[in-house]
């Protein structure tokens, strides 16, 4: 891709560093603009990326050959910022979750629409190509009949995490591991497996129970298709495990660790279909991530912006995995099965 397209990030913490380091590496991706309130981590965060620092949001929507806003900022904030985005006519790639409720991400897609503006929503996971292999396989009903489809994300995270501003609140959060750290896996389970029909979910703050969201919640699932399934989400479990998502159609399963294919039993393939590239491991430590994932998403964006098309990842389909979480919170707060 030739066409230069200019970026500004929002937001100079960790992830804000992965989506800074992604843009540096795509040819034809410029990095304009940097903002955040703390003036000496803009500074510092804008010299390191040859990009110019704001503190005052709607300065940095003005920067000259700015055309995507990159949201990096906590949960609570995707909205307010997103819209105000959409409304200086910039393109809005926001990190996962779209939101931390439906009725705030409807805001910002709303927003988007009206601006003519590209909404893409960050799910790096759905780049990989083990991932994309497994899709495919279930596409083009190499599996048969979906029959049980697991996520299982069994992290652990140190007190530290939990001692910042906006970690495990439920204001900027929007809860605790599994908006936070289950929801890319469940993210695939919900895009292979389909729309889930009725579900039943508990959860705990159950290692640090000072927080005010979960660090621990398990479900029970059924698919409108008619199969079952099992989400743990946790932070709490030491060391912290590789994430596993484990599919079964009636020809056979096929099961993801980590990044990589682990399991490929499907009736009548001899192919060894395992492997894949294991380009980032969350499960102790949250700043052991690269921008490997990002960097495809990104280059998915360009396109959708320079091409005039949406993009892979589009905020109706971001909504369909926070659709689930609440649900989830719903059903564990309320004691009963529930329908998302």
């Amino acid at each position: 891709m030739t066409t230069e397209v200019g970026f500004g990030v929002v937001g100079c913490g960790m992830i804000g560093k992965v989506q800074a380091e992604a843009i540096a590496s795509i040819p034809g991706a410029r990095l304009l603009a940097v903002c955040a309130r703390d003036e000496k981590r803009v500074a510092e965060f804008a010299e390191k990326f040859g990009a110019d620092g704001y503190t005052d949001y709607d300065r940095f929507l003005e920067h000259p050959g700015l055309q995507i806003v990159n949201i990096c900022t906590p949960n609570g904030l995707h909205a307010e910022q997103g819209v105000r985005a959409a409304q200086a006519g910039k393109h809005v790639l926001v990190e996962k979750p779209i939101e931390t409720s439906l009725e705030k991400a409807d805001v910002l897609i709303e927003a988007c629409d009206r601006g003519g503006v590209k909404l893409g929503v960050i799910f790096q996971s759905r780049f990989l190509p083990a991932v994309q292999k497994i899709k495919r396989a279930i596409d083009e009903g190499r599996l048969g009949r979906l029959m049980v489809g697991d996520a299982y994300v069994k992290w652990y995270r140190a007190p530290e995490y939990y001692a910042d501003s906006w970690h495990g609140t439920m204001a900027l959060d929007g809860g605790g591991a599994l908006i936070n750290q289950a929801i890319h896996t469940v993210d695939l389970l919900r895009w292979m497996m389909g729309p889930v029909e009725t579900l039943f979910a508990m959860k705990s703050a159950l290692r640090y129970p000072h927080i005010e969201a979960e660090d621990t919640l398990v479900a029970s699932l059924r698919f409108q298709n008619g199969a079952l399934g099992v989400i743990e989400a946790a932070t709490s479990v030491k060391p912290g495990f590789k994430r596993r998502l484990e599919i079964s159609g009636e020809r056979g399963t096929v099961i993801l660790d980590g990044d990589t294919i682990s399991c490929w039993a499907i009736d009548g393939e001899t192919e060894d279909a395992t492997g894949g590239e294991q380009i980032t491991d969350g499960s102790a430590n949250p700043a052991a991530i690269s921008n490997e994932g990002h960097r495809r998403q990104i280059e998915d964006m360009m396109r959708a912006v320079v091409e005039d098309h949406q993009p892979m990842i589009d905020g109706r389909e971001g909504r369909k995995s926070l659709e689930l979480v609440t649900a989830l919170y719903a059903s564990a707060v309320e004691g009963r099965a529930v329908a998302p």
